[in-house]
């Protein structure tokens, strides 16, 4: 197979895994019913990605690859650089898996990883460690904030470094 014939295969995996996110929660989707989706295959899809979770992350660096992300805004206010970054480009899919832990973490970690490849300045780990530290409490308390609609608290929180009294 050639190399455009096996980047158009890939693009239609990626597209119809996404059409499939837009409408259904991300953890109940399976590699099969992407393969259906893409119709292709079912060993097609996995000869480009090993589980949903990879076609998730790649699909999401694939989107951002030459996103840039202002480190002072960073700074301030990390959540809302989460939101303005990803919802501006799949809004449709994170209105549709705002409550699917299994969706929300892996974007979590791929924002983290597309934050860090693309700065040069190792001081960054530490404003890093702030958002995920608010991120684990957060994820001890039920995510009762949700990272792309109440980014402003968490904004505050990461501000004041101080948790709510009570949630």
């Amino acid at each position: 197979m050639s190399n455009l014939s096996q980047q158009r295969t890939k693009k239609i995996i990626l597209e119809s895994f996404g059409e499939l996110l837009a409408i259904k929660r991300f953890s109940e989707i399976t590699m099969t019913e992407i393969a259906a989706k893409a119709l292709v295959h079912r060993n097609t899809v996995y000869k480009y990605f090993n589980d949903k979770y990879d076609l998730l992350s790649q699909g999401v660096t694939f989107l951002f690859e030459n996103q840039s992300i202002n480190l002072k805004h960073f700074k301030q206010q990390p959540f809302k650089s989460i939101h303005d970054v990803y919802f501006s480009a799949l809004e449709q899919i994170i209105t549709q898996q705002q409550n699917d832990h299994d969706f929300n973490k892996p974007i979590q970690n791929n924002f983290i990883e597309l934050l860090i490849t693309t700065q040069k300045d190792d001081k960054i780990f530490w404003d890093i460690g702030k958002m995920v530290g608010i991120l684990l409490w957060n994820d001890m308390h039920e995510n009762k904030y949700d990272m792309f609609n109440d980014y402003q608290i968490l904004d505050n929180i990461y501000q004041k470094e101080e948790f709510p009294e009570s949630i």
